[in-house]
Order: structure tokens, then C-alpha cells, then sequence
């Protein structure tokens, strides 16, 4: 089982603790585990922060979702990453209904996995499931299905 949460939201000894922010959540006072594995590229990253404001936050959010899909998510296995962090908070700085890479993550688990990783505040043993912007899995599995798309048009080639 793994679960979300912010810096902010999670005070447990209950679970592995990691952060999966580039900075391994220093700008929060993070001072634990991180898996860098997940953490965005600094080039898309950057260009992402330059452009909110400048265009539409949905393209902005869009280009993101589709770089940090194709540099960071695409080339990894989920269920030995999955493995991996079994038992674990994959932590970073946004709130829980705000666009944030750690929501990315969960929804590639749940669409690869088949399973269910919960966003949750998290204070020792008591834990409150949060909702998560719905639209981000929503275009993940679109970003994902094409891909399944083209490695079929490929295999049917090689036939």
C-alpha cells in the first residue's frame, strides 16, 4: 500500500516516509527519506513554473503531465517501483487539490496497478482520505493509452 500527502499533512511513524520533491523537501524543513526516482526533471519543471500565468493553466498542466510521463514515469517499471515503497507517504509540497506531480504518481500506480493510493493527512494513527484533482488521471490514462497504441502499431509491424 502506498498513500500522498504534503509535508505539511503527514506526522507519522506509522509508514516510510519519503519525499519525491527535487529538492528532497528542503523549502519544508524535510529533514527524512527520499526517492528521487519520482522527482521531476529540472528542464520541464522550469519551463512549466516560467509559463503559469503567461498561458492557459490546463496546456500548462498538459505539457507537464506529458514530459514528466515520458522522462520520469515511461521508463520505469510500477510494480518493482511499487514494490519498492510498499508501506510508504510519497511526500512533496502542494496541497492536496492542487496540480502536483505526486498526484501524477498515484494516478500511474492505479492505472498500471489496478490499485487504489489514497491521498491522506496523516497525524501518528489518525488518517483523513482527501480527494485529488480527478482531471489529472483522467488525462494520464489518455497519455497512456496512446502510448499502449503506438507499441501495438509497432509489434504489428514487426509482424
Amino acid at each position: 500500500m502506498i498513500k500522498t500527502s504534503n509535508y505539511n499533512n503527514c506526522h507519522t511513524d506509522k509508514y516510510q516516509v519519503y519525499s519525491i520533491s527535487r529538492d528532497k523537501g528542503k523549502d519544508a524543513n524535510y529533514v527524512g527519506d527520499y526517492f528521487l526516482t519520482l522527482a521531476p526533471k529540472r528542464e520541464f519543471f522550469k519551463t512549466w513554473r516560467h509559463n503559469r500565468g503567461l498561458i492557459d493553466e490546463v496546456t500548462n498542466n498538459e505539457y507537464y503531465m506529458k514530459e514528466f510521463y515520458e522522462q520520469v514515469l515511461k521508463p520505469l517499471n510500477p510494480k518493482q517501483i511499487y514494490e519498492k515503497l510498499d508501506n510508504s507517504i510519497l511526500l512533496c509540497y502542494e496541497e492536496h487539490n492542487e496540480f502536483c506531480h505526486r498526484h501524477i504518481v498515484a494516478a500511474w500506480f492505479e492505472l498500471a496497478l489496478g490499485i487504489d493510493v489514497k491521498e491522506v493527512i496523516i497525524n501518528g494513527f489518525k488518517e483523513e482520505i482527501l480527494d485529488r484533482p480527478e482531471y489529472i488521471k483522467e488525462y494520464l490514462n489518455k497519455l497512456m493509452m496512446n502510448d499502449n497504441k503506438t507499441i501495438e502499431k509497432q509489434m504489428i509491424k514487426k509482424l
